[in-house]
């Protein structure tokens, strides 16, 4: 069965493509997303539109294999489905494409590079459990609502159903037992930011002091600042969940700040700023960062990192954290990063089975240091980095202590690089013998499919307050 969800009255249809889903005709969303990596510390206005263009996406219920036939209304030569690691063919006939999906999941569609991609959203078919007519469930079936900021309460469930777009701002603050469900969006496109800290813009959905939290099915979309924030809270689950329209300044994807026991799984996330982070901040850093899981995840991130511990890492201790099975569709400056820029000790970390696309179309990224500057010519072709791990005291260090990282293993990483492109390079650094990052395993690391056998041959640069590297 395939369950298709309608774009509803008052949306913006796109009108890049054509969409046919098991001959069904099928009409695509807009959003607004990054076109340049181009940004700045928060200038006190939006981001010029300029830096921007718009993609597109769809999204169904499928329980069987679908095929999709798409029709881009604009010349093409190449044509790529990503994640590849899901070799997923798409047969061109003309201007027609045709690939089908096997099984639920997120992918894009990407012609000639990223520029006005279609993001394909295939969710599973299944029952939420919600009694919507109960006095603790708030419900918004199908069209377009405006509630505004919502604050939930203890014991409350928000209900998005298919094919409903919910303009508002969901807070929730020393609450437990709550969650937000079901397959349609939740939009933050009517709020702006007023105000030079992130952390106090009415954003998608903020949650502080809270405990059982539940977030499966939603779409998240054009976040004016941090997209879905933690701040210390426990017991956190993130599931099937998809942001896109990310294209204003700092619109992170999820932030755990020192928060404990959360798991963020089955994912799409394409963010203008860090997608995954981990921080650590002032005012809740009596609190450790521990008992954090990344699994199955498809991330594209537009600006930052893809995988992130810190910058901000005020907590005594990061610890019990592992990234799993994700696959880093676009990376900006780097795909996995422990850049520890307070007091924290960042230990027993794993990223396994993480695989890493790097493509020949990919921006080098570029801070804007004036209104009147323009994003230069590109020269040449940027390379993120594939991980980097260091100590530092920053622009964005509150303790102005140092910390150490250790006990960090790499395993089963597997990197995608486009023809011609060099190898990625990993990154090492401590700053002195009482604050170092030691203990770092690279084990089963492949590039096109040839494993890495050496720390020469994985371009690796360190410092000299880094100690016991291992490539095996």
């Amino acid at each position: 069965m395939v369950k298709i969800y309608p774009v509803p009255e008052g949306e913006q249809v796109s009108k890049d493509y054509k969409i046919t889903i098991n001959g069904m005709a099928v009409e695509a969303y807009t959003a607004r997303v990054s076109a340049i990596p181009f940004n700045t510390v928060w200038p006190g206005h939006q981001r010029p539109l300029d830096q921007t263009e718009m993609a597109s996406f769809i999204y169904f219920g499928m329980d069987e294999p679908v095929n999709l036939m798409v029709e881009p209304l604009r010349d093409f030569s190449e044509v790529v489905v990503r994640p590849v690691s899901k070799n997923i063919e798409a047969v061109t006939e003309g201007r027609k494409i045709s690939l089908t999906i096997e099984k639920a999941g997120q992918y894009t569609l990407e012609l000639d590079g990223f520029h006005h991609a279609l993001h394909i959203f295939a969710d599973p078919i299944g029952d939420y459990d919600v009694n919507i007519q109960d006095d603790n469930t708030l419900y918004f079936g199908p069209g377009v609502h405006y509630p505004g900021i919502i604050e939930m309460k203890d014991n409350q469930t928000i209900y998005i159903d298919g094919g409903a777009v919910v303009h508002c701002s969901v807070i929730a603050e020393n609450k437990k037992n709550i969650r937000i469900l079901g397959n349609g969006i939740l939009d933050n496109s009517t709020f702006q930011r007023e105000d030079s800290s992130c952390l106090r813009c009415p954003t998608l959905a903020t949650f502080k002091n809270c405990k059982n939290i539940e977030i499966k099915g939603i779409i998240f979309k054009d976040a004016c600042s941090w997209t879905v924030t933690f701040f210390n809270c426990d017991n956190i689950l993130i599931d099937n969940v998809k942001t896109i329209g990310m294209w204003r300044y700092n619109s992170d994807g999820i932030d755990f700040v020192n928060s404990a026991n959360g798991i963020v799984r089955n994912s799409f996330l394409r963010n203008f700023d860090d997608v995954i982070v981990l921080k650590g901040l002032k005012g809740y850093d009596t609190r450790n960062v521990e008992n954090i899981l990344v699994e199955g995840c498809t991330l594209w991130c537009d600006w930052g990192r893809a995988l992130e511990i810190g910058a901000e890492t005020c907590a005594d201790e990061y610890r019990n954290i592992i990234f799993s099975n994700c696959d880093i569709i676009h990376a900006a400056h780097m795909a996995m990063d422990i850049q520890n820029g307070d007091r924290a000790d960042v230990h027993d970390v794993l990223f396994e089975d993480i695989r890493v696309e790097y493509s020949k179309y990919t921006l080098p990224c570029v801070y804007q240091e004036s209104d009147e500057m323009e994003y230069p010519p590109v020269t040449s072709t940027h390379m993120p980095l594939l991980f980097n791990a260091e100590l530092y005291c920053g622009r964005w260090s509150n303790d102005y202590l140092y910390g150490s990282n250790s006990n960090i293993r790499l395993k089963n990483i597997r990197v995608f690089l486009d023809e011609s492109l060099p190898m990625p390079q990993i990154v090492l650094s401590g700053v002195n013998r009482d604050h170092m990052t030691k203990d770092i395993t690279i084990e089963d690391y492949y590039v096109n499919g040839k494993k890495v056998g050496s720390v020469e041959e994985a371009n690796i640069v360190m410092n000299e307050f880094v100690e016991n590297v291992k490539v095996i």
